[in-house]
């Protein structure tokens, strides 16, 4: 039990801080390069791609900017949201197919629909 309740206050402190970076990051002088490395050796964006404006938009309220930069975006900052104000969730099991179909279709998205990336 005692490692449980260790990784759930990483996980809290992890949310707080992704939340926290995205509060500021508009104001940051300066931004990294490209570091997706999938994209800066092909230039084929990955399932991930977007995802760092995608959370910064939604943190910042501009739902629509969110999703148009990566769908996952609004779904992440919402989870960030519940670990930080404390919700416990419980133990769910998902299908196994659940996760690479997830992949795929953000995939999916970023190659064909991302108007970021076209």
């Amino acid at each position: 039990m005692q490692t449980q309740t260790v990784a759930l206050r990483d996980l809290r402190y992890a949310a707080l801080g992704m939340l926290g970076v995205a509060v500021v990051w508009p104001v940051l002088p300066a931004h990294p390069p490209n570091v997706c490395p999938l994209r800066s050796l092909t230039g084929i964006p990955c399932p991930f791609c977007g995802m760092t404006r995608a959370v910064v938009a939604a943190v910042h309220g501009d739902l629509v900017a969110s999703l148009r930069f990566n769908p996952a975006g609004v779904l992440l900052v919402a989870l960030a949201i519940a670990m930080v104000i404390g919700w416990r969730a419980q133990r769910v099991r998902l299908p196994a197919w659940l996760v690479p179909a997830a992949f795929a279709l953000l995939w999916t998205y970023n190659l064909t629909l991302n108007p970021t990336f076209h």
